[in-house]
């Protein structure tokens, strides 16, 4: 029994109503994270198989666009235009992608392959459901980009050429129309190429790949299909030997990666270095960052580590405080201050943090730096422990967060009411133990976990969740 009887699939433009962002700062943190990471590294860019995989399947793409003898069919033409076209290699994408999944689906049996984390793994199980007799596709495989066909909701944008388009754009492999010839690509794809061929495995299926398609786009048909007995034995054998798992596909890319990634230098390298070191026997990422802050010797780069130290103590308070008045459906001024107060923290807290800060000279987006700057305006109001001033203090942080879901065209999940009472509209939120939660200690993670999961599989082991 599938659970997409009683589910359906995720829908993002549902769950963004949704947000578990009520003070809006993600965009705060993500900007000071990805001043170390350069886009390299995200909360869905994080897999060695997948960077890997999407580099073969682009490298595919271009040798077959620049192949002379590569030809579209009249039906294709009328559909795409040219070879080069942005459609065509969308199209591409998400078949080339279905054919692997398939593949590592087929083969989950052996010992060593892992299809935790594939991509469109959920609705390929389905359709291989409907075969009876073996674990492959009953039905063609379709050489289009209708939805019907993809193996997630929006797959261009869900799928792994969707997730990891930024960091490869970031790093000159293409622009964003896909556009493989810019002068600054040159040099990204001589160092693919050496890869891919100095490796047998993914030459052999780069090159059976790149066969197998210029067949293909000869069909005379605007959505050509082949059934899976026809995609070519070394394809699907390939696919799963050299991706059969990320510490698989790390024991042969690491060097590569790093080379292209530049993950390994700077205050990325210095993070690198920091969790070779300390392991994962800590649960703060506040651990980490501050002993990359040692390592690192460059100024510029230590500066963008110590952005992170700096900052972070102050936003995890804010955080903290508005746990507090989500705590309860209903509150006083006077419960409020109790709590926090119970929390070992008082009105000086936030203020005192607020006052050691400036304004930050990181790339930030326009609301990301007017979203810093509003917080930091709390830096201004009178710091004596008082339960009037907790108020103004309160007050403060809550008009900072109806602003923020003004913005997004939603409700308030906190307001005061006429009585003077604070009065939560979502579910409650359980208070953290003093203890668990001293001050200044760290609430967000700046990539740490994600990062820490593409080393992983760059050192040839497994994910681990403490990080």
């Amino acid at each position: 029994m599938y659970l997409n009887q009683f589910f359906t699939d995720y829908d993002e433009t549902i769950t963004q109503s949704l947000n578990i962002d009520p003070l809006g700062m993600t965009m705060i943190w993500s900007s000071l994270g990805q001043a170390i990471f350069n886009n390299r590294v995200s909360s869905i860019s994080n897999d060695v198989r997948n960077y890997t995989l999407n580099l073969v399947h682009h490298y595919v793409i271009k040798t077959l666009v620049d192949s002379v003898d590569a030809k579209l069919s009249g039906e294709l033409e009328k559909v795409y235009g040219q070879i080069d076209s942005l459609a065509f290699k969308q199209t591409c994408l998400i078949f080339l992608e279905n054919v692997f999944v398939f593949s590592m689906l087929a083969a989950e049996s052996a010992e060593d392959v892992q299809t935790q984390g594939i991509l469109g793994a959920s609705k390929a199980r389905l359709k291989i459901s409907q075969n009876t007799t073996k674990r492959i596709p009953k039905a063609p495989l379709i050489f289009t980009r209708d939805s019907q066909e993809q193996l997630l909701v929006r797959q261009l944008t869900l799928g792994v050429s969707g997730r990891y388009k930024t960091p490869f754009i970031e790093l000159s492999f293409f622009d964003k129309a896909l556009r493989y010839h810019q002068p600054h690509s040159i040099p990204q794809w001589e160092n693919a190429q050496a890869f891919i061929v100095s490796h047998k495995g993914l030459r052999q299926l780069a090159e059976t790949s790149v066969s197998f398609l210029k067949a293909f786009i000869k069909q005379n048909h605007f959505k050509p299909r082949v059934s899976w007995q026809d995609i070519p034995e070394a394809i699907k054998r390939q696919y799963v030997e050299c991706f059969a798992s990320s510490e698989v596909v790390g024991s042969y890319s690491k060097d590569f990666w790093l080379k292209v990634t530049a993950l390994d230098q700077k205050a990325s390298g210095s993070l690198y270095q920091a969790i070779s070191e300390l392991g994962s026997d800590h649960s703060s990422a506040q651990v980490y960052f501050e002993r990359a802050l040692q390592l690192e010797t460059d100024d510029q780069e230590k500066k963008r580590l110590n952005d992170i130290c700096q900052v972070e103590p102050f936003l995890a308070e804010c955080e903290l405080l508005f746990t507090v008045l989500m705590s309860q459906k209903l509150q006083t001024e006077k419960e409020v201050y109790d709590t926090y107060c119970g929390l070992k923290r008082n009105v000086s807290s936030i203020i005192t943090l607020a006052r050691g800060l400036a304004t930050l000279d990181v790339k930030w987006s326009d609301s990301a730096r007017k979203r810093y700057e509003t917080l930091l305006e709390m830096r201004e109001l009178e710091g004596s422990d008082a339960q009037a001033n907790m108020t103004v203090l309160v007050d403060k942080l809550l008009q900072y967060h109806h602003n923020i879901m003004a913005q997004r065209g939603q409700s308030p999940w906190v307001e005061k009411d006429r009585q003077g009472n604070y009065r939560c509209h979502v579910a409650l939120r359980s208070l953290p133990e003093p203890e668990r939660r001293p001050y200044k200690s760290w609430y967000h993670r700046y990539y740490l976990d994600q990062f820490s999961q593409l080393i992983r599989g760059l050192e040839g082991k497994g994910h681990d969740a403490n990080i």
